[in-house]
């Protein structure tokens, strides 16, 4: 955990208004994790984020450093409520997207449009797993140790599942025309717009 970070929590539990300071630091990003798993649906994204933070804030007097970051800590508690929001893994229908679904991070500087709704619709027909691994990497650029911690699994168990997800997507049909896709022989390289955000 970063020593500012680090500060703010100590100084929080005396005095509650401090930790004003870590939502404002980390909201967006918390924000931005439910956004893409929750078929962008803003009002629950919002409500989840906001169970998120109360959640931490509450716990604050008990929390102890473990080696990770503060953000990797949020995303834990929200890949928590994620989970039991939704018992059951859901995506959004391949059939209700459209280029207006598509996330404007990944259509904002990408001159082929059509490309970036393919890889959205492939992105969202992978298990809950698979693409919550996918987003967290590339989207949140997260270390494989820290999304180990948020998946309460071992950092090969993550490896494996990017390795596998990008075969997939690999061998997806929607992808089979988009470079760094295409060619499931070769090393597989990630789209330009994969890293947009």
């Amino acid at each position: 955990m970063s020593m500012e970070d680090s500060v703010i929590i100590q100084q929080s539990k005396d005095n509650p208004k401090i930790y004003e300071r870590i939502y404002k630091k980390y909201a967006d990003k918390v924000f931005n994790y439910f956004w893409y798993r929750t078929g962008h649906d803003k009002e629950l994204s919002e409500d989840l984020m906001q169970e998120t933070f109360l959640r931490a804030f509450k716990r604050r007097m008990t929390y102890a450093e473990k080696g990770y970051s503060y953000l990797t800590y949020l995303i834990t508690i929200a890949h928590n409520l994620l989970v039991d929001y939704y018992r059951k893994p859901k995506s959004v229908p391949v059939e209700d997207l459209s280029t207006e679904t598509v996330p404007y991070e990944i259509t904002e500087d990408l001159v082929n449009k059509s490309d970036a709704e393919a890889l959205w619709r492939a992105v969202q027909t992978l298990s809950e797993a698979n693409r919550d691994t996918l987003l967290m990497f590339y989207q949140q650029n997260m270390s494989v140790r820290d999304i180990a911690k948020v998946m309460n699994t071992s950092e090969n168990s993550v490896k494996l599942n990017l390795s596998r997800t990008r075969k997939k997507l690999a061998e997806h049909p929607y992808l089979q025309d988009i470079g760094g896709f295409a060619d499931t022989k070769k090393k597989y390289t990630k789209p330009e717009f994969m890293s947009q955000g």
